[in-house]
């Protein structure tokens, strides 16, 4: 494994290979953070996926926490998480070379309508004992969605496809300072907990909240609270469980929403989860009622909406004050802070006279004031 600051002398041989070493391909996905590449490693011969990360590299100061953090992540082994081969964290280029799978996502297989619900407890049951894994070595993921559980082609005639769980405590790593300090909220908005949309740190039972939103959507075909722009959504999961269709078979509604539970202590801890998969009866969900509306496309709350200026702000209405100051009653709440908050307050949410905001929800409710008035 490499994490080395050491300049190299210049080599023709491998003046086209990225950091000396990987030859890369073509382009797998690109993210908010980084980019990643099919890229064979000269070194050894293997094909990889090379994450290349955008922006700067870790502290200096938290470089030996990194060192240690990715030797753990290295030391992981089970079929149902993606393996970290390389990593160099502590300055450019800055990157983390993993396993290739050369199967689809399950976002792939949404696209394509819902999924059985035999399959969905297998894939569930998979990724919960990859989650077990992981959580019993003190690391949390931060960003279960669905297009970081990629399935495994199977390596035998009459085995199936494998749910395994990419990035896992990648987003703890990458520009730790950026990351852990300046309390930015890890992970996708669609699949975060209450908790991390709260600002709080993330933890083992924020996995199970965001693996069960992500169950919800693969057998519904639809997003948890979808309809709704990103703050809206991480607002409306503070105060209420995402909805689950009736139609869902009663055990696996009972399951789920103890997976999504408001309160982390309510939600199972990924090694019971398993046993509970296992368990579920082998019966199919029926299909998506015709008077259901129409899904969300896949991206509709992973953008941010763009609003135009407005020279003259309009008064604001007591609904906009009355919607807002609830958030932020049930985030103090959330937080152990008593707080009294004027429903009919016509500041805005950044105004110094409201109570003050951890980041980035600071930002949130700013940004769902402007949008109610909008």
């Amino acid at each position: 494994m490499t994490d080395t600051d050491t300049t190299q002398p210049s080599d023709p041989a491998t003046d086209d290979l990225f950091d000396g070493r990987y030859r890369l391909g073509r382009v797998l996905g690109e993210g908010g953070y980084a980019r990643v590449y099919e890229a064979v490693d000269t070194s050894l011969g293997r094909t990889v996926a090379l994450k290349v990360i955008t922006g700067d590299g870790a502290d200096p100061a938290d470089a030996a926490r990194v060192r240690s953090e990715i030797r753990l992540l290295a030391s992981l082994s089970h079929p149902s998480l993606v393996t970290l081969y390389d990593a160099r964290l502590s300055s450019p280029p800055t990157y983390l070379a993993m396993e290739l799978i050369a199967g689809p996502t399950l976002t792939d297989l949404v696209h394509r309508g819902p999924v059985p619900a035999v399959d969905a407890a297998r894939y569930g049951r998979e990724i919960a004992e990859a989650l077990s894994v992981i959580h019993g070595r003190g690391i949390v993921h931060r960003d279960v969605k669905p297009s970081n559980i990629l399935l495994r082609p199977p390596a035998h005639t009459g085995e199936r496809a494998r749910a395994t769980l990419a990035d896992f405590g990648i987003a703890a790593l990458v520009g730790a300072t950026r990351v852990t300090r300046a309390d930015t909220v890890i992970g996708t908005a669609a699949y975060l907990s209450p908790e991390q949309a709260r600002g709080m740190p993330a933890a083992p039972a924020s996995d199970v909240y965001s693996l069960g939103l992500v169950l919800i959507e693969a057998l519904t075909g639809r997003r948890p609270f979808g309809g709704r722009t990103p703050h809206e959504a991480l607002a409306a999961r503070l105060v209420s469980r995402p909805e689950i269709p009736p139609y869902v078979p009663a055990a696996w509604r009972a399951l789920l929403t103890r997976m999504t539970a408001i309160d982390p202590a309510e939600r199972p801890d990924a090694a019971s989860l398993g046993a509970e998969f296992r368990s579920l009866p082998n019966e199919s969900v029926p299909p998506v009622p015709l008077d259901e509306p129409s899904p969300e496309p896949p991206d509709a709350l992973t953008r941010t909406r763009v609003l135009a200026p407005v020279t003259t702000p309009a008064r604001p209405t007591r609904r906009r004050a009355v919607i807002v100051a609830s958030v932020i009653a049930v985030v103090l709440a959330g937080g152990g802070i008593a707080t009294a908050v004027a429903l009919g307050s016509t500041a805005p949410a950044s105004d110094p006279g409201l109570p003050a905001l951890p980041a980035p929800l600071d930002q949130h409710v700013d940004d769902l004031w402007k949008e109610l008035g909008s």
